[in-house]
């Protein structure tokens, strides 16, 4: 019998699940902000090349620890191994980057066309930025622009789609402690149906308030390396539902999804 998801349980399941996972995450959850201000103040820093890349490793470690220990709250008896983990986000982040470069490129490429498609202005390379601009939001008036936010939607639609069928992953390797990436794709088929509803509430909404916020912070700080610092933690500590209740679907998701344990062989007649 084929496993069904459903929308608000899966919803109330998870933000449950960060409720429960924040008592025993919240040491690790401010070691991860504290790792973040360092990345944020050391980017902003003239330091050179090796301390942002440090804190970035730092803040990577740290926040793999911190997913570790929200996997075993949130899943009595999970291995929830480091290693295989950090592999599994390693490798989630690295098709990530690989697919988002090359969205990424092609939006960046596209206005350029269609603004000289348009036609109405002249660009070339010599181009003041401040006329490339106009030009630019000249198109988006126009069905080129059209064009463009649509091709901006399907791009987003399609990093989006990756993500919902790689939710499982993570639970998937803390329950099983070896790392499971695109292993768990087949295990989301059919079901994006009820996950796509429930990220709205548990990852898109909790996410776009932790951009508020974090803008919000960004803008009230001082440019100096403590307010850095200080907005750098910070943006962890706002994105905490996001994080928690991120995990929580996903623990909730795998529990319904999850593939049955292999039968044990039978004892052979020599036992």
């Amino acid at each position: 019998m084929t496993a069904r998801l459903a929308i608000f349980p899966l919803i109330s399941a998870a933000w449950g699940g960060a409720l429960a996972a924040l008592k025993p995450a919240a040491l690790w959850l401010i070691l991860f902000a504290v790792a973040g201000g360092l990345y944020t103040a050391a980017l902003r820093s003239e330091t050179g090349f090796w301390m942002p890349v440090g804190a970035a490793i730092l803040a990577f470690l740290a926040g793999t620890e911190l997913s570790r220990r929200i996997y075993r709250a949130l899943m009595p008896g999970a291995k929830a191994p480091f290693l295989p983990l950090a592999h599994a986000n390693l490798s989630a982040y690295a098709a990530f980057v690989f697919i988002g470069f090359f969205v990424i490129f092609f939006l960046m490429m596209l206005p350029g066309i269609l603004m000289q498609e348009a036609g109405q202005y002249q660009l070339d390379k010599d181009t003041d930025p401040a006329v490339a601009q106009e030009a630019f939001m000249s198109m988006l008036a126009t069905p080129y622009g059209a064009v463009f936010m649509l091709c901006c939607g399907v791009g987003a639609a399609l990093l989006g789609w990756i993500a919902l069928r790689l939710t499982l992953y993570g639970a998937a390797t803390s329950a099983r402690g070896e790392a499971h990436v695109f292993r768990t794709w087949g295990l989301t088929k059919g079901h994006l149906k009820a996950l796509l509803p429930a990220s709205l509430a548990t990852h898109i909404l909790p996410f776009a308030l932790g951009v508020a916020i974090n803008s919000a912070l960004h803008r009230a700080l001082p440019d100096t390396p403590l307010g850095h610092f200080i907005g750098g933690a910070a943006g962890v500590i706002v994105f905490a539902p996001f994080l928690l209740a991120g995990h929580g679907m996903a623990a909730a998701a795998w529990e319904k999804l999850k593939p049955a344990e292999p039968a044990a062989p039978p004892p052979s007649s020599g036992d």
